[in-house]
């Protein structure tokens, strides 16, 4: 993941005043978009973690799998190794996840 990229994506998950209506310019280009999209989708999988759904994770050569699982849909969700050390930087994915610090990516 880029750096701009990687410091973006940090940036929309921590700072809340960090937005793309404040922020057009910066997040309008391909690079922002992209970091706009990882975001997204991130919070999506932070906020099913948090909602009590069963995941597992596998890693990867290169990449991590996490599946979701409810009573009635599975969900696998691909991430890049950079994009899992992000999602985990979150203490209610961790837990959901029983990763401790020292296991985690």
């Amino acid at each position: 993941m880029a750096d701009f990229v990687a410091r973006a994506v940090q940036r929309l998950r921590e700072d809340p005043g960090f937005s793309r209506n404040r922020h057009t310019l910066a997040l309008s280009s391909p690079e922002g978009r992209r970091a706009l999209r990882i975001h997204r989708h991130l919070r999506s999988i932070e906020r099913d973690l948090a909602a009590g759904v069963a995941a597992t994770v596998a890693r990867e050569a290169d990449r991590v799998r996490i599946t979701l699982r409810t009573a009635r849909v599975s969900r696998i969700a691909w991430l890049s190794r950079a994009e899992f050390r992000l999602l985990c930087e979150s203490p209610a994915v961790r837990a959901a996840l029983g990763l401790d610090a020292a296991r985690e990516a």
